[in-house]
């Protein structure tokens, strides 16, 4: 039975390469005023900036590669001030035979691409980076400054091997020098290698007792390895060092947490409280802390002390509610939840997040009635509050729906498409359900309008043609099925697609292009057992490739044994092929299902007929005519 996606410095004057980082905590002065007449001197500004290099050290949790060896800071200068100071120096580079014994061409070369390098590092250029400041590692003998650049570099570059090496050529040339360790550390850390890692931070430390960007590297170090009490050890060194710090605090927590040891991880939580009692991120935190622990009374405390901070705060409100519905205290959640909504000094945006919340809550326990009065009177508020914001009236439509309420979802849907026509969700929401209630004619008229505005939407497309195809209008069906196949779509669903068009095809008796449609229905979903239903059937009304259709058919029932439909289709098959006995059994598990159609009854009564049983047929087709009066060519099999 069927079934229906710089401009760089080209020379500087000398410099101290090696003890750059060591030395200063700014460069020379005379490569500002370089940069200064390379860059603006011409323009006659009276103010511009300058770019002085500084070398700094900082762990960026997000992308722990990146890190800067010089951080380039950005400083105003008055040009008329420093004028004089540059036009020495071009006179100095210019002309001084002096300056000239001084450096030799390979030291200017080197220490022109040095700088060069730096810059397009700073660019994120880094290949063109590696290149300069490996012609400069050429041309500046014992120059730690430089391997130091390259190790950065080819960090960036992920090529570990190379970064390691360069790295710890520099830390060698100067072993006290914290950047160099620090940066050696970070590369043995991306590469994996653990202890050595750890070996490179305690040997900083040994020459940096204090330093807070060691000891912070470190613990961070422990905890990415697990080693959580070491990691805490640390921390602990930190704060003698700085007094109360937010994110060493932050970093003791998650350490805590990861022990599973609740009260330590709340008490570091209740620290950060008191340096920052405003901030509400955090006693949110705190307050779903408390309450996954059990503490309910505690997590009421924080969060009341966050909505007195800040009574619209949509996350206090959530997490405050949330811990009313775990109570089952289901009108104080909705109570509380329904005065947000309805407050209209509360961003739309900020409402939605509170109905999504509590719709999703409803999905979890969809046989809560409680649960589901108090999400309509709060979708109800949304869109009574919020009457021209479209995606509300989306929101309610699909909750509306899926709890069974059609007319209120209709009604939410057609609103939403009057505010929002580009939101397809709420257009093919609105079409299947038209579908369900068999209002075909006006799923019909609303599939054109939404195809106006949203053309080429699989989705709109099918319901359309679904429609057509209902209501007996098939060439309509096929043309928009066609287009619904050619629209962008997952597999499955094309699956669908492509089932349906067969089915519209086999009803204009098209069968080359309806067995086409169905082997690619099922080429897109070999599981599509609805496909393989109607194939099958198809097949053996027309009495072809029986044996196919027999293969269709069984397969089916596997996927779906208890379908009526399908019982009939296998029993049907086995009647086409001669093999009543076997026709008569699936025929008859089709009819015990209690779903069996006039169509099976009718069957049965042609089974028994071929079998001689033609008293049993009469009472079949009779049962068939009755249950279907339309099937008026019964009555001659009867008489």
């Amino acid at each position: 039975m069927k079934v229906n996606k710089a401009e760089a410095l080209k020379q500087a004057p000398a410099l101290d390469f090696n003890n750059w980082e060591r030395k200063h905590s700014e460069p020379p002065f005379l490569i500002i005023t370089f940069l200064f007449i390379k860059r603006e001197a011409a323009s006659g500004l009276h103010m511009f900036k300058s770019r002085i290099i500084h070398p700094a050290f900082f762990i960026d949790e997000a992308n722990e590669h990146k890190s800067h060896f010089p951080v380039i800071l950005s400083v105003e200068m008055i040009a008329m001030k420093y004028f004089q100071t540059t036009f020495l120096i071009i006179l100095l580079l210019g002309a001084s035979p002096l300056l000239a014994q001084i450096q030799s061409d390979a030291e200017l070369t080197g220490k022109a691409a040095y700088i060069q390098g730096l810059e397009a590092f700073e660019n994120e250029e880094f290949e063109t980076a590696r290149d300069l400041l490996l012609e400069a590692s050429r041309n500046l003998e014992n120059a730690s400054g430089v391997n130091y650049a390259l190790a950065d570099t080819y960090l960036q570059l992920d090529d570990l091997p190379n970064a390691a090496l360069y790295g710890k050529q520099a830390a060698e040339a100067e072993p006290a020098n914290k950047w160099y360790r620090l940066k050696l550390a970070q590369i043995y850390r991306a590469a994996g290698r653990n202890q050595a890692t750890l070996d490179e931070l305690k040997l900083l430390l040994d020459y940096h007792p204090n330093d807070f960007d060691a000891l912070y590297m470190l613990a961070d170090t422990y905890n990415d390895y697990g080693e959580f009490l070491k990691s805490n050890e640390m921390l602990d060194q930190i704060l003698k060092l700085t007094g109360p710090d937010i994110q060493v605090l932050l970093m003791k927590f998650r350490n805590y947490e990861s022990l599973v040891v609740p009260d330590s991880a709340i008490a570091q939580l209740e620290k950060v409280r008191k340096i920052d009692p405003d901030n509400l991120e955090m006693l949110n935190m705190l307050g779903e802390y408390y309450a996954r622990n059990g503490e309910i009374d505690s997590a009421k405390k924080v969060l009341a002390d966050a909505l007195d901070r800040n009574a619209r705060d949509p996350q206090s409100l959530i997490n405050l509610a949330g811990i009313y519905l775990d109570e089952q205290k289901w009108d104080s959640a909705g109570t509380l939840l329904t005065n947000f909504i309805g407050d209209p000094l509360i961003e739309a945006v900020d409402k939605m997040n509170i109905a999504r919340f509590l719709y999703s809550r409803v999905q979890q326990d969809s046989q809560n009635i409680q649960l589901r009065i108090e999400t309509e009177r709060v979708l109800d508020t949304l869109t009574e509050s919020e009457s021209e914001y479209g995606p509300a009236f989306t929101l309610a439509g699909e909750f509306y729906a899926q709890t069974a309420q059609p007319e209120k979802a209709l009604e939410k849907l057609e609103r939403a498409n009057e505010l929002l026509p580009q939101d397809d969700i709420a257009w093919r929401q609105r079409l299947q359900l038209l579908m369900g209630q068999q209002k075909y004619e006006e799923a019909i008229e609303v599939g054109q309008k939404a195809d106006e505005v949203v053309p080429d939407d699989a989705f709109v497309q099918f319901f359309v043609g679904s429609a057509y195809m209902l209501n007996d209008q098939n060439n309509k069906a096929e043309e928009w099925l066609e287009n619904a196949a050619r629209a962008p779509a997952r597999r499955p669903f094309k699956s669908i697609v492509y089932s349906t068009l067969g089915d519209v095809r086999a009803n204009l008796e098209k069968h080359e292009a309806s067995d086409e449609a169905y082997e690619l229905a099922l080429r897109y979903d070999p599981e599509n057992d609805n496909a393989m239903n109607n194939y099958a059937y198809n097949l053996s009304v027309r009495e072809e490739n029986l044996e196919r259709a027999k293969e269709l058919a069984l397969k089916a029932i596997e996927v779906a044994p208890e379908n009526a439909a399908y019982l009939d289709t296998v029993g049907w098959v086995y009647f086409k092929l001669g093999d009543y006995d076997r026709a008569r059994r699936f025929i008859d598990a089709s009819i015990k299902t209690g779903a069996a159609s006039a169509e099976v009854l009718e069957h049965m009564g042609d089974v028994e007929e071929q079998l001689g049983n033609m008293e049993e047929a009469r009472k079949w087709w009779q049962q068939a005519l009755d249950n279907d009066s339309t099937r008026t060519h019964l009555q001659e099999k009867i008489n």
